[in-house]
Formats: structure tokens, C-alpha cells, sequence
């Protein structure tokens, strides 16, 4: 789930904690209820991505931050897992 993944990345961005609480609020609000649905749309619309309630050119810069961590871990080994679980 992506709160969950957002928490994670607390630990690598501590400085920015209440904003990464913020955006995964504002992500799940708009159905982006997973990172590989955020990956896609990182990726391929990231204008639309910019213009959902609440994420803006600053939490843009924090999303292409977790989208790089994420990308560190693997996108497809985390989508893998989450499909495991049963939650896409």
C-alpha cells in the first residue's frame, strides 16, 4: 500500500516526514492506492500526477524522491510482493 511505502521512506527522509504523511493522504484520495499505480503515473503522466488536490511542484519533487528510492528497491519486486499479498 502506498502509506505503507511512504512510511518507509520516513526513515530515509526524516526532514520530511509530515509531507510524506500528506501526499500519501492526498495519493490515496485519488485512488492511487499502490506504488506501482504512482510508477505508472510518475512515469507516464506526471501532468496529471501535478495537478491532483494537493500535490504541487514542491511534493512533486518529493514524490520523484520516493519514486527513485522505490526504483532503488525495485518496482518489480515490490509490485511482485503486493500481488502476493493480495492487495493489487
Amino acid at each position: 500500500m502506498i502509506k505503507d511505502d511512504f512510511a518507509r521512506c520516513e526513515a530515509l527522509f526524516p526532514e520530511q516526514r509530515t509531507q510524506l504523511r500528506q501526499i500519501a493522504l492526498a495519493l490515496r484520495r485519488e485512488q492511487v492506492n499502490t506504488m506501482e499505480q504512482l510508477c505508472w503515473l510518475f512515469q507516464n503522466s506526471p501532468e496529471s500526477l501535478a495537478g491532483m488536490r494537493s500535490i504541487g511542484e514542491k511534493r512533486m519533487k518529493v514524490i520523484e524522491q520516493v519514486y527513485r528510492a522505490y526504483q532503488a528497491e525495485g518496482c518489480l519486486a515490490a509490485a511482485q510482493r503486493e500481488r502476493r499479498e493480495g492487495i493489487l
